[in-house]
């Protein structure tokens, strides 16, 4: 009896064990490793849903505003060539006195949009415009986040402008692309 009992214990506990084994684990699972752990994605940080966010609001400011845009390399290209056109640099003035795009203009207009532009601010960047409604026109900010380009855009637009760009990256892709900046 006491062989049997102990035979007994024997399979139980090596039913046991070989169970155990068998059982999911309980341990919480791995997290996802995050993209800028992985260096998966646009954002070096890993701060896609930014990124995401602020391409939505240029997408949709480009779409109502009805202008074109223009890349940091065709805009090179275009001051390479000498391409008649007013490019007007909307970042504040002490901004502007220290790195621009070559052959900018300036007239500083709100990052926030057009709701915040004041009459002086419009009044401003009309005035760099000119009279010719067929010249080409070019306006940039500091980057694709920024709305101050936009805001440019769209009054040179009202204005009756009617070959207006916006250049998306603005003077942080023109920096980063290499290319020549004016002091």
């Amino acid at each position: 009896m006491k062989k049997r009992i102990i035979a007994l214990v024997a399979v139980l506990a090596l039913s046991v064990s070989v169970l155990a084994g068998c059982a999911p684990k309980t341990e919480a699972p791995a997290a996802p490793a995050t993209p800028a752990a992985t260096g998966v994605g646009t954002a070096p940080d890993g701060s896609e849903v930014a990124i995401e966010k602020a391409t939505m609001k240029f997408i949709n400011d480009y779409q109502a505003g009805g202008y074109k845009l223009v890349s940091t390399e065709e805009l090179n290209k275009w001051i390479g060539e000498k391409k008649d056109m007013i490019i007007i640099d909307t970042m504040p003035a002490d901004f502007y006195s220290k790195n621009r795009i070559p052959g900018a203009l300036n007239a500083e207009l709100p990052k926030t949009g057009m709701a915040d532009a004041t009459e002086e601010q419009k009044a401003a960047f009309i005035k760099l415009l000119g009279e010719d409604k067929s010249k080409t026109v070019v306006v940039y900010c500091g980057f694709v986040g920024c709305a101050r380009s936009d805001v440019g855009a769209v009054i040179a637009k009202e204005q009756g402008f009617t070959d207006v760009y916006r250049v998306p990256g603005g003077f942080i892709a023109w920096q980063e692309a290499g290319y020549e900046v004016e002091k």
